[in-house]
């Protein structure tokens, strides 16, 4: 479970102030979509190793400066590559990871807010609406739509996703979330609203998974997510103002996100 409407927000925001040339529509191409997946293989690879036991179970773990900062209160974010976004044929992967530390709550609580699309839209404030679509075990699908407005742009996104939690041990818990029916929405809430297909318009959000780690301690829970997002590609002449304004907005939004669910998972 993870959003990135202030990354999209941003994004639209650049392509408005682009020569009219540059604001095209693009549509996502399997062999982009296909880079992505094989990225977000090895990213998975490299998880499970952690979560079957033969690494560290949480990133964190193995920084234990920054581990103190984060039980004390702090956001811990970073790069989940050494470089990132990550060029691919005509799209970008925005690779990031967060771990923050939710105190006086429990490993079944922060499940809870999670897995509450009913109330996300109350949780997470880009959300305008949101509803739990499926529930079977372990898996979990449930709907967003994303609203952000700048002086340029209002973004409108309708996101599903598709949730799979899985107990690694005792106070030890995982979820893979995939947003892969992402939706531009046109005219949004007027009668001339019109919902792209996916894959169609302008590119902000093209692909977002997200994947949670989650364990109890010190008397709360230690919570670590990546998130992979895929957008188009910007025109070449303008890559070197965009690219680095593009490395913070990511990061911002997950930043925000972990706070939202500290916030309601500690109440």
């Amino acid at each position: 479970m993870s959003r990135s409407s202030a990354f999209v927000l941003a994004f639209a925001s650049l392509l408005a102030v682009l020569p009219a040339s540059a604001q095209i529509k693009v549509t996502l191409q399997p062999r982009t979509a296909e880079a992505f997946e094989r990225y977000a293989k090895s990213v998975e690879q490299e998880l499970a190793e952690r979560w079957s036991g033969k690494r560290e179970f949480l990133a964190i773990d193995e920084s234990p400066d920054n581990l103190a900062k984060v039980m004390h209160g702090d956001v811990y974010i970073r790069p989940g590559a050494s470089k990132t976004p990550i060029s691919i044929q005509n799209g970008l992967i925005h690779d990031w990871a967060g771990t923050i530390f939710m105190p006086n709550t429990t490993v079944q609580k922060v499940l809870q807010v999670m897995q509450d699309f009913d109330r996300h839209s109350q949780i997470y404030p880009d959300v305008i609406q949101s509803r739990l679509i499926s529930r079977r075990g372990n898996e979990v699908v449930g709907e967003w739509r994303l609203s952000r407005k700048s002086p340029f742009v209002t973004v409108v996104l309708n996101v599903r996703e598709q949730e799979y939690y899985n107990q690694a041990g005792v106070g030890k818990w995982i979820c893979r979330a995939y947003g892969k029916d992402i939706s531009e929405v046109e005219n949004a809430g007027t009668p001339d609203q019109k919902v792209l297909p996916p894959g169609e318009g302008m590119g902000f959000l093209w692909l977002l998974y997200g994947y949670w780690t989650l364990k109890a301690t010190g008397g709360g829970v230690l919570v670590e997510c990546r998130t992979l997002s895929l957008s188009r590609d910007m025109p070449s002449g303008l890559a070197w103002v965009i690219k680095p304004f593009l490395q913070t907005v990511p990061r911002d939004s997950l930043s925000a996100t972990l706070k939202d669910t500290r916030v309601a998972a500690t109440r």
